[in-house]
């Protein structure tokens, strides 16, 4: 068994992108992220770390890193507990950054305690997450609504708003943050805006694209038009869009603690296949 890191993401791509795609939508993290870097060079402007375990010259396993950010453990089918030994002594005696890690339960919590064992450094479980998939909307949008991508006369609510979203959703979004993260959507024009009777009352956001499918993120309703169904008509709206436009199926991720959002999410045709865990190390 061999670890190594790859310096071109077309390369790693090359070698891992089929055992990705084995199982996209719980991969849609690394994937959504890889195809972003193919597409836009130079992205990511503190590099990327592409990992790869390879056995008899076959690449088995894969990981990586967009500094400063945690590690991301891929999913693969049948995953083995000395490929996480391997990786994370690899990380180690290497004297990679490892800030902290997010994956599949059972790899994340096995990198989790090797890496205890080997730095003596304590975990936060910052959140435990449920990945939705969805193949077909079940909700017919309020026909009194409307969705439409945000532009720049929209900048101070969307930045506003992200936030807000942040702090509601337990993620650590700074104001300088949320300003680069709403001119970067609007630029983009991934971010969708829900309006009813010409006010704006929900947003959603697509994330991410993987070879078959999309990625619904940042969704959030001001506390003064929550408990009316917008983020349900804003989700549903921009998933069947998605969908229209040739995608095979959308996913997310959701807090899996939250009640509201899984009812929400699962009312409108997405299910759950898989769960996830954020760590960050002391």
């Amino acid at each position: 068994m061999k670890v190594l890191l790859e310096t071109s993401i077309k390369r790693f791509l090359e070698r891992v992108e089929e055992l990705l795609l084995e199982q996209e939508v719980l991969n849609n993290l690394m994937l959504g992220l890889l195809e972003r870097g193919r597409n836009n060079i130079g992205i990511y402007s503190d590099g990327i770390r592409l990992g790869i375990v390879e056995e008899d010259g076959k690449a088995i396993y894969a990981f990586m890193q967009t500094p400063p950010n945690k590690w991301i453990l891929a999913s693969v089918k049948h995953p083995r507990e000395d490929v996480i030994q391997a990786v994370t002594q690899f990380l180690y005696q290497h004297k990679y950054p490892v800030p902290g890690v997010i994956g599949q339960v059972a790899q994340a919590n096995h990198f989790v305690e090797r890496w205890k064992e080997l730095t003596g450094k304590k975990a936060d479980l910052h959140m435990k997450q449920l990945i939705y998939q969805l193949d077909e909307v079940k909700v017919v949008p309020n026909p009194d609504g409307e969705l439409f991508p945000a532009t720049d006369r929209h900048l101070s609510t969307v930045r506003e708003w992200l936030y807000q979203f942040g702090e509601q959703a337990n993620v650590a979004i700074t104001k300088p943050q949320a300003d680069s993260m709403a001119r970067t959507y609007i630029q983009n024009q991934s971010l969708y805006l829900w309006s009813v009777n010409d006010e704006i009352v929900s947003m959603a956001n697509n994330s991410r694209r993987t070879k078959n499918g999309a990625t619904v993120n940042a969704v959030f309703t001001p506390d003064e038009h929550k408990r009316k169904g917008h983020a349900t008509n804003a989700v549903a709206a921009l998933s069947q869009k998605l969908l229209n436009d040739g995608f095979q199926f959308c996913s997310l991720y959701t807090d899996a603690t939250n009640p509201t959002s899984n009812s929400i999410y699962r009312k409108i045709g997405y299910y759950d296949v898989g769960e996830s865990v954020e760590y960050y190390f002391g």
